[in-house]
């Protein structure tokens, strides 16, 4: 059997000139969009059994070869000739592969949409809808259409596809999505052509004007006349002149403390405790809380230009005036914040002469240090101006996590750390930072699958086989079937049993420690004055409890980028309990839309929101007695078409406190000022924080407790509640609800009752659109579904999922959907029935203890949860409830409630 599947991308316009042809990178095939952007129309996951499995990628010139680490999967082989991509494959399982392609969020608002062949049609939304699927059906094409530019993308399928086109800002991320399912077919061969050829128009509508600010959008304060920016000089006067921000020591830190509370002055940024809380004591021994700004210097406010250049009002040449606010001599990434800068003051710009100007800003607003990303300077030693700086490292390992027990890692590592020697007697420095966000849960899954000329792997088998002694034990435990312990090494070696689960939390804590000792280690070698800030961990990597304790045991500040729209004490107080070691806060903020740009990582609605955002953030903070400051992300606002690394779809966002005319977010600032003056009565206790919370935020959740009664005789499961215990229900409604904008009417309520064999779930759900759910396997949870979440072991212990820990989906869609354990290599039989009706559906559900990994008696208690998932229309997930915990439910348990057998 063979099937044939035939793309074409084209750009249409009523005259037009050839664009370059797509060609194969690591991640895809790259589209020429004109000045659109490039797109990358991504190599497929492969799908079988509800599991979805990315390519490993090796390209060579126009050839392309995927392969998938999964059993029975099929390997692709594409050639690409001119226009033409031709592919073939041998197929054995039967599944799907899932094609997809991200658009810019710049293109909300105005970029249009269409598929065929039935001719659905719409506009990207501006604002986030209520709904984030904007299309989801099959057929044969999609078109994506810039209007203002006449510039059009078509993809067209020989045959049918099922298509869906989402807004990802339901899922906090701005971003547009076009998905593809294609079939793959058992036993065959496939094979299948992609034609991709572009047009762009010789001409197209400008959508930036000469100042860098969106054509086509009016606002408050936005320049239209160069004469207004050399007006603000004047203005500016006045405005920084009127501020008076209170007196406060050399470095930014307290006025009076180094006397008050007998600190000792060192000549370097330090820690100790006041009044029982950790704090940081300047060089001259003054008490310091950071108030920092990350990326002071100019960066993410160029933007790339080249194969664009139409769509800008003006751009200068390289040798001009202008020449300073292009980003290097290749002259590709210019800075219109930089150009109206020299508008304004009429000379080029000049690093040191810049920075000394925004430290006096900055100090105005009653900021006292840079943060991270920030360029070196002589101005900040001057200045008296702390600073961040990171330790710099190669590609390891795992991202730029390198391998401890490799001898070459360790070599380059003190080869690149020996610079900082330098700068040991700096007293600027702060202190530095190891990495930022590095994929920490990634060593446990990768390292078993690598072969033995990884020296991690080496490792791995050296402590299984020091730990088992015999091979015949090792296989038992690891339900394995190796020859020897020296097979081990070139073996991939699956996670699949408890034994095997817990060598690698072990395997974990020894590699860590190793890394981040060994960092620890190489850094004071060349550095014994400075301190290590830790790695700017992101939240989801807490749950790596072995990466936040190593790097806790070796550091002597953990960092975390949190971007949250509240401060929440309780996950705070946790990794500051796991690392052991004073925290700082050291990425975050918050943005809007006002001027074009794309908000911010978490949305305010003005400016005047946005402060109280910021005050209520910093505030919340410092009270805690383990935070010593934050890093407030960035000094500038992003370019309106994108950060100049990303190309043509960068982020585009509002995080500056300044904007691309060099004029300050007075409204903003205004409030973050009434904090920042304060912040020293803030951490010591003597003022109580501003508190304020936007809409939509989420509130704290105390772990809920309930009791199940042991099933009547005669119990049946065939959707009808009779006979069961005469229990009141427990309910599922707005107060539950953890992903989505509303409830849309949705919720219920369910009980529960137990004997030897089964836990017994009876579960009506109100439901406009009640049973629809397309899908199968771990996938079930993206459509109408519940959610089972039980944990026999150490019910009392919180923190990410344990080994014995299940979550189980029960598909609504009965009998089609079935039910899934997810993340068990064996699926066990649950019995479970579904009867639609007019206002929603009845789920009643036998799950085998067993399968629960609980033995049931009298008196039991285990952690419990019950969560629904609710679609309208069958393929994707719109909503969320969770009857005791939160969204992050299936990777940390710490919110799941407590469920007690009982007579």
């Amino acid at each position: 059997m063979k099937l044939r599947l035939f793309f074409m991308a084209m750009l249409f316009s009523a005259s037009a000139v050839l664009a370059a042809m797509p060609r194969l990178t690591e991640s895809g095939v790259e589209i020429d969009g004109g000045t659109m952007g490039k797109f990358i129309f991504s190599y497929p996951g492969f799908n079988t059994g509800g599991k979805t499995v990315k390519p490993e990628v090796r390209v060579d010139g126009g050839k392309a070869v995927l392969t998938y680490l999964t059993d029975r999967a099929p390997n692709i082989e594409l050639i690409l000739d001119g226009g033409r991509l031709r592919g073939s494959m041998k197929t054995a399982a039967e599944g799907k592969l899932i094609w997809d392609m991200f658009l810019p969020i710049m293109f909300g608002g105005k970029g249009e949409w269409a598929f065929g062949p039935d001719g659905k049609s719409g506009v990207f939304p501006k604002d986030q809808p209520p709904k984030p699927h904007l299309a989801q059906l099959h057929g044969s094409w999609f078109r994506f259409t810039d209007p203002q530019s006449a510039e059009s993308i078509v993809i067209t399928l020989d045959g049918k596809g099922f298509w869906q086109l989402q807004d990802n800002r339901e899922w906090k991320w701005k971003i547009f999505q076009l998905i593809l399912y294609t079939d793959v077919y058992p036993g065959c061969t496939q094979e299948f052509t992609l034609t991709f050829s572009s047009k762009q128009p010789e001409a197209v509508p400008v959508r930036v004007d000469r100042f860098g600010q969106p054509k086509n959008l009016d606002f408050p304060g936005k320049i239209t006349d160069e004469a207004q920016l050399k007006a603000d000089i004047a203005a500016d006067c006045a405005y920084y002149g009127s501020l008076r921000p209170p007196e406060t020591a050399p470095w930014g830190g307290m006025a009076g403390s180094r006397g008050k509370f007998n600190l000792k002055a060192t000549g370097f940024f330090r820690l100790d405790k006041v009044q029982g809380r950790d704090v940081l004591v300047t060089p001259e021994g003054d008490l310091f809380f950071q108030l920092g700004v990350c990326t002071v210097c100019p960066g993410d406010d160029h933007t790339y230009i080249k194969g664009r250049e139409q769509i800008y009002e003006w751009l200068p040449k390289y040798e001009s005036e202008y020449k300073t606010a292009f980003r290097g001599h290749w002259a590709t990434d210019f800075s219109f914040y930089l150009a109206n800068r020299i508008r304004k003051t009429g000379r080029p710009y000049e690093l040191d002469e810049w920075k000394r100007e925004q430290i006096g800003r900055l100090r105005k607003w009653g900021f006292n240090s840079d943060g991270a990303f920030t360029a070196y300077t002589p101005v900040n030693a001057a200045a008296k101006y702390g600073r961040t700086p990171e330790l710099f490292k190669k590609a390891g390992l795992v991202g730029d996590i390198g391998d401890p027990f490799n001898e070459t890692f360790r070599r380059e590592l003190d080869e690149n750390f020996a610079p900082i020697a330098g700068f040991r007697d700096d007293p600027t420095i702060i202190g530095y930072f190891i990495a930022n966000e590095q994929p920490y849960g990634d060593v446990a899954r990768k390292v078993p699958g690598f072969d033995g000329k990884t020296a991690a792997k080496r490792e791995l088998v050296k402590l299984l086989e020091r730990k088992y002694g015999a091979i015949d034990r090792f296989n038992a435990a690891w339900g394995l079937k190796a020859a020897n312990f020296d097979a081990l090494n070139d073996l991939p070696l699956p996670v699949q049993t408890e034994a095997a689960w817990n060598d690698m939390q072990e395997y974990s804590r020894h590699f860590f420690d190793a890394y981040f000792g060994l960092v620890a280690r190489t850094f004071r070698k060349y550095d014994p004055n400075h301190l290590l800030l830790g790695a700017r961990f992101l939240p989801a990597n807490i749950s790596v409890e072995a990466a936040v304790e190593a790097c806790g045991k070796y550091c002597d500040v953990f960092s975390i980028n949190y971007y949250s729209r509240s401060i929440e004490p309780e996950f705070l107080e946790k990794i500051h309990r796991l690392s052991g070691k004073p925290l700082l806060l050291s990425e975050w903020s918050f943005g809007t839309a006002e001027q074009g740009l794309a908000g911010g990582v978490i949305d305010t609605r003005n400016q005047t929101e946005r402060g109280h955002a910021y005050r209520s953030y910093v505030e919340e903070a410092a009270a805690l007695p383990y935070v010593v400051g934050s890093q407030w992300f960035s000094y500038l606002d992003q370019a309106l078409t994108g950060r100049y690394f990303q190309h043509y779809n960068g982020e585009c966002m509002n995080i500056g406190l300044v904007n691309v005319a060099d004029r300050p977010f007075k409204e903003f600032l205004h409030e973050a000022m009434k904090t920042n003056y304060r912040i020293y009565d803030l951490k010591l206790g003597a003022i109580e924080p501003f508190v304020w919370r936007a809409a939509g935020s989420a509130g704290n959740r105390t772990p809920k407790r309930l009791q199940i009664p042991r099933a009547l005789p005669g119990h049946k499961v065939d959707g009808v509640k009779t006979p069961w215990p005469g229990r009141p229900s427990e309910r599922l409604d707005g107060s539950c609800l953890v992903t989505g904008a509303e409830t849309n009417g949705t919720g219920a309520d369910f009980w529960l009752c137990w004997d030897e064999k089964n836990l017994y779930l009876y579960a009506e759900v109100v439901d406009s659109t009640p049973a629809r759910n397309s899908r199968t396997g771990a996938d079930l949870w993206q459509s109408d579904c519940i959610e089972l979440f039980t944990g026999g072991e150490s019910p009392d212990r919180s923190g990410p999922l344990l080994f014995s820990d299940r979550q189980l989906l029960i598909s609504a869609a009965q009998p089609k959907g079935g039910s899934w354990f997810v993340n068990q290599p064996v699926q066990a039989g649950v019995q479970a029935v579904v009867i639609p009706n007019a206002g929603g559906y009845t789920l009643e559900a036998a799950i085998p203890w067993e399968a629960l990994r609980i033995k049931p008696e009298t008196g039991l208690s285990f952690r419990f949860d019950l969560g629904l998932d609710d679609s309208n229309d069958g393929p994707k997930r719109l909503r969320q409830f969770m009857w005791s915990g939160v969204a992050n439910n299936s990777a940390d348990r710490s919110n799941w409630g407590t469920a007690t057998l009982v007579d």
